[in-house]
């Protein structure tokens, strides 16, 4: 089962051993991580390359590791009192994407990376702060048994919010007939253009039993 990463590249070196750890714990739980620059080179648009990825994948795990460190500047106005830790870019856009397209999502980020999807209430999704210079922070208890909690909701199909559908291994946004689906083979709806829509009652028809919606 592929299930899209987003990480930074690079990572501070005391980061590397916990994210190793976590990578052969995926490995072990029979998932294959796909990352846009580890595992998958782009030949197009890097933006559109995830977007073809994150088609293939079954969930998505976002980690949120130290890239920026803001130690002045303000914010909305006001001079900022403390260093503001971010993580990549990337991070929020591939969190975004994945989100839209119904993947269950994993969010975990180290302790001091905050604002936009790090901040709880943004997403209706797994969200951990942990010490990611922890060698085995995916092997503790509580994260561990919501690894295993978010893995069956990607073996399941569930969706992070009642109005996502998601098409495995099919274009994003594209609905799965719920008559001739399996978990092991997705049958894919066909459009139906306007103005043939409003005559079939709907926007999508399976191409096997014709049902629609």
């Amino acid at each position: 089962m592929h299930i899209f990463v987003s990480r930074p590249n690079w990572v501070p070196r005391e980061f590397e051993a916990g994210l190793n750890t976590f990578l052969l714990h995926m490995d072990n739980l029979g998932l294959v991580p796909r990352t846009l620059g580890v595992s998958d080179y782009p030949s197009k648009s890097p933006l559109d390359e995830v977007i073809e990825i994150m088609g293939a994948c079954q969930g998505a795990v976002i980690l949120g590791y130290p890239q920026i460190e803001i130690q002045a500047g303000s914010l909305k106005g006001s001079n900022i009192e403390s260093p503001i830790t971010l993580g990549t870019e990337w991070n929020h856009l591939e969190a975004g994407l994945a989100y839209a397209a119904g993947l269950p999502l994993l969010v975990v980020h180290h302790q001091t990376v905050s604002r936009g999807i790090f901040d709880r209430g943004v997403l209706n999704a797994f969200l951990h702060c942990v010490d990611l210079t922890s060698p085995n922070w995916s092997m503790q208890p509580n994260l561990n048994g919501a690894i295993q909690k978010w893995k069956r909701a990607c073996v399941g199909g569930e969706a992070n919010y009642s109005g996502a559908k998601k098409a495995v291994g099919g274009p994003i946004g594209t609905p799965t007939c719920p008559n001739c689906s399996t978990v092991q083979k997705q049958i894919y709806m066909s459009p139906v253009p306007p103005p043939f829509n409003e005559l079939a009652g709907g926007n999508w028809e399976c191409p096997s039993c014709k049902y629609v919606q």
